[in-house]
């Protein structure tokens, strides 16, 4: 008759995976973004050094830079996975839609964090460079495959011997 009430989802759960497919993704956006800067410019660590300078100007060395940049990327994959699941994907049945909002969802994200950074780091082209929004592109390519469907998460129905 109706459809399930959202409470029969269980939250933690769909936390949980969605964390993990977001530790995942900020790897997948760590990779592709150097990946395609070291193509692009011959240096794989500028998409990280901006994201770097805004925790901590002392993060000029690049050893600093790929390590404060991959924490966090990490940190902020997690959170977006979590976020997009327990709020968003609790609602899609259907792969194929979560399939199209996770990669929208990161590049709203994307579009978000790259305004902040750039504002608080000075970096302009940073926020409007396509190497970190392809590499969003691949994070939601990732989380929409990887974060369970609502059928998944379901808590079972009560018994009826009760």
């Amino acid at each position: 008759m109706y459809p399930p009430d959202v409470t029969e989802v269980n939250g933690l759960r769909l936390a949980y995976r969605g964390f993990v497919a977001g530790l995942a993704g900020g790897y997948v956006w760590v990779a592709i973004a150097m990946s395609l800067a070291a193509l692009a410019d011959g240096d794989p660590l500028l998409p990280l050094r901006p994201i770097a300078l805004a925790f901590s100007p002392l993060a000029g060395t690049p050893e600093l830079a790929f390590v404060l940049g991959l924490a966090a990327i990490q940190a902020g994959g997690a959170l977006m996975g979590m976020c997009f699941a327990y709020f968003f994907a609790r609602f899609f049945t259907a792969r194929a839609t979560l399939a199209i909002a996770a990669p929208a969802f990161t590049l709203l994200a994307w579009g978000l964090l790259g305004a902040v950074v750039a504002r608080d780091s000075g970096i302009i082209e940073f926020a409007t460079h396509p190497i970190p929004a392809l590499a969003s592109l691949g994070f939601g390519v990732l989380l929409g495959a990887a974060v369970p469907l609502r059928g998944e998460v379901m808590r079972p129905a009560p018994s009826a011997s009760h």
